[in-house]
């Protein structure tokens, strides 16, 4: 499918971008593993380090799946229906989910923010501010999964019937 707008281009670009911090996360899996169960050494700041990269992965990925029309649906049903009914369908789908990332864009801006302002951090070993990563991903891949929605929404309601 080729990107017809700035958003499926930057959804993609960012999709395929962030794709790479999963093979980073396993590989310090693996260094973790040779760490621990070879050397007896094990790290303090692998486990952490993986668990923002595959936050951060799966955050930025949402606008990707929603660009790609790769996201869950209930495809025994839906493949039913007439493309007239699965076009109502995909919009009142995509309005929902608006609604919904809007609530959640306002909610973890809020908490991104406060996160931020106390630099807060994980309370682990390392001790690093992994909450104002996660918290500030989190918020910034759901302004992302909304332009994408909006995106797709306007290609629905403006593609020929």
């Amino acid at each position: 499918m080729t990107p017809t707008n700035a958003i499926d281009r930057l959804s993609i670009r960012i999709g395929n971008t962030f794709s790479y911090v999963f093979l980073i996360a396993v590989a310090l899996t693996c260094f973790e593993v040779i760490m621990d169960y070879v050397f007896r050494s094990p790290t303090i700041w692998v486990h952490d380090s993986t668990i923002m990269l595959s936050s951060i992965g799966f955050l930025f990925g949402g606008a990707y799946a929603l660009q790609q029309h790769a996201h869950i649906r209930i495809t025994s049903l839906y493949e039913r229906f007439s493309p007239g009914a699965q076009r109502i369908c995909d919009i009142i789908g995509l309005v929902l989910a608006l609604f919904y990332l809007a609530v959640l864009a306002w909610k973890t801006g809020v908490q991104a923010f406060e996160s931020i302002t106390i630099m807060e951090r994980s309370g682990r070993a390392w001790n690093v501010p992994m909450p104002v990563v996660i918290r500030s991903a989190l918020f910034l891949g759901t302004v992302l999964l909304i332009a994408q929605a909006l995106a797709n929404l306007w290609a629905l309601l403006t593609r020929a019937r």
